[in-house]
């Protein structure tokens, strides 16, 4: 009977291994398309694009939600059964990585719109190439918060903190250096940092430091995802300027005022994705 337990527990495993490769590939080429996505205010049947019968249909906000890519495999749904689902893409020779939604096929393992291959491609070795070779999985769409937020804080910055010009080194003061300070630094600098000082802060560093926040800024409606490094006393949040604050503060009223008025979110930092997304490696 044990035996067969075993034989059981070890079918199912390698099912479910296998599940999930089935849905994720390695070192695949990506090349540029001109969906001009942007330029068609994110009409699917004025871009004429293969996924338009089942979704030109869905609210403005979904369709623009992110940008676009044609799928042709290797891994994963194709045709109709992958229009409107998502993937992260990763440059296997940057670390830049996003998401984009399927709304067309390929004869290619992917066709990336324009805009977002170029923001892929920031050392220009794509373009070179004439395409770049990614890792990409499938992955939701809308991923629930996993934690509470706020709504119309205001958020001040600082130019303290300094972690492009210092490597990404937890300032000896910072309220996390101790717990977090010595984590590797694809780790460090995975996301823009920030003091935080919200309704949910804690004295346990424990309970705060290295969680990840979805900042928005409510002007402008631009958002980023920031690790917390440090506590503050001022209001909720206390961003970065370079990797934090300057980002979402689009209109440069927030750098005029000395703050922005924003909402965030806990949002989970994915930490365990092995090829983490370097927003600030360069």
């Amino acid at each position: 009977m044990e035996r067969s337990v075993m034989s059981v527990s070890l079918l199912v495993l390698a099912c479910l291994v296998s599940s999930a490769a089935a849905q994720s590939a390695e070192n695949v080429k990506a090349y540029m398309v001109y969906l001009y996505a942007q330029e068609k205010d994110w009409d699917m049947n004025a871009a004429h694009v293969y996924c338009a019968p089942w979704d030109a249909d869905k609210p403005y906000e979904w369709r623009s939600k992110y940008n676009w890519t044609n799928f042709g495999g290797p891994n994963g749904p194709i045709g109709k059964d992958a229009c409107g689902k998502c993937l992260q893409v990763t440059n296997t020779a940057t670390g830049d990585e996003t998401i984009v939604r399927i709304v067309g096929t390929s004869a290619a393992s992917l066709n990336l719109d324009q805009p977002v291959f170029d923001q892929l491609d920031s050392d220009g070795q794509g373009q070179v190439a004439g395409h770049l070779v990614v890792n990409y999985t499938f992955v939701d769409c809308d991923p629930k918060p996993p934690g509470p937020g706020e709504s119309n804080v205001t958020s001040y910055f600082s130019d303290d903190y300094n972690p492009i010009e210092n490597d990404w080194t937890y300032p000896s003061r910072a309220f996390c250096t101790a717990l977090d300070g010595g984590k590797p630094l694809e780790w460090r600098k995975k996301y823009g940092w920030t003091g935080y000082c919200g309704k949910y802060s804690s004295s346990n560093p424990e309970d705060i430091c290295g969680k990840c926040l979805k900042v928005t800024n409510t002007a402008t409606k631009d958002s980023e995802i920031v690790r917390i490094m440090d506590t503050c006393g001022l209001e909720a949040l206390v961003l970065d300027k370079k990797t934090g604050f300057d980002p979402i503060d689009t209109n440069g009223e927030g750098n005029a005022a000395g703050h922005l008025l924003v909402d965030y979110e806990f949002v989970d930092c994915e930490d365990q994705v092995n090829s983490p997304r370097l927003v600030f490696s360069q």
